[in-house]
């Protein structure tokens, strides 16, 4: 009886450990884009890199392109802030014209993930409802005002599924976006909304914090921990368990 305590213990703390390391994204081959938002020692362009530690190749975040053009403009820049509740730094966008250009971008497929923590300080105007967060052309991300709140939605096409969480201000919030098979899935802080909708498989390029089609529709707060690509690879509870029962058969 001692030794299968012993035993279960050892599985209880084999998924403690993969939920804890789980609570800041690693990277996989699946994955198009993984940013920490961390400072580096690299060219200010690159001052929060793609993290492509599994080999993958790189999609180079490059912070001062200048809007509408190959040109360099440091005003575009989102600067830097320590304090993420991640650990490290976030970035942080002034709602005027800060933006992050990727590239090479979004290099195609029909599945989707895209997760990212926000922290909203200002909204758009009711004339023009649309703050941009994470986009390339198959898939656009808004925060969109209601009253004094906002809220996430996600455009496929002529489609939005919207979040039915309504986000406060200066409140940090995990959004999670997928589609499998045309199955799409939103969640904020644990709370889901699901439909139906396909997307067009192409190559396009990744923008963050600016409306790849509406050229004033910049995002006022802070972003973190953003992850882009095909579906992750995820370690499952029934991969831990498996492992554990294994373990006791060894012992």
């Amino acid at each position: 009886m001692k030794n299968l305590i012993i035993k279960l213990s050892l599985v209880i703390a084999l998924v403690v450990a993969c939920n804890t390391a789980s609570a800041v994204f690693t990277d996989n081959l699946q994955l198009q884009l993984l940013m920490h938002c961390d400072a580096t020692n690299q060219a200010y362009w690159l001052i929060t890199p793609d993290d492509n530690s599994s080999g993958r190749a790189v999609n180079e975040p490059i912070l001062d392109m200048a809007i509408g053009s190959f040109a360099f403009d440091r005003s575009t820049e989102p600067v830097m802030m320590p304090g993420s509740p991640a650990g490290g730094s976030y970035l942080s966008f002034d709602g005027v014209n800060d933006t992050v250009y990727c590239s090479p971008g979004w290099t195609g497929g029909t599945d989707v993930n895209c997760d990212f923590s926000l922290r909203w300080l200002g909204l758009p105007p009711v004339s023009n409802p649309y703050s941009a967060l994470v986009q390339t052309v198959p898939w656009r991300c808004f925060l969109q005002p209601n009253g004094d709140q906002g809220y996430i939605s996600f455009l496929m096409g002529a489609t939005f599924l919207t979040s039915t969480v309504m986000l406060d201000s200066n409140v940090w919030y995990d959004v999670s976006f997928s589609i499998i098979n045309d199955q799409a899935k939103l969640t904020v802080n644990g709370t889901t909304v699901t439909a139906t909708i396909p997307i067009v498989d192409s190559v396009a390029q990744i923008m963050i914090g600016y409306d790849l089609y509406g050229l004033d529709r910049f995002f006022y707060g802070d972003l973190d921990e953003i992850r882009v690509g095909n579906i992750p690879e995820p370690i499952t509870f029934g991969l831990i368990g498996l492992l554990g029962f294994f373990i006791i058969r060894r012992k």
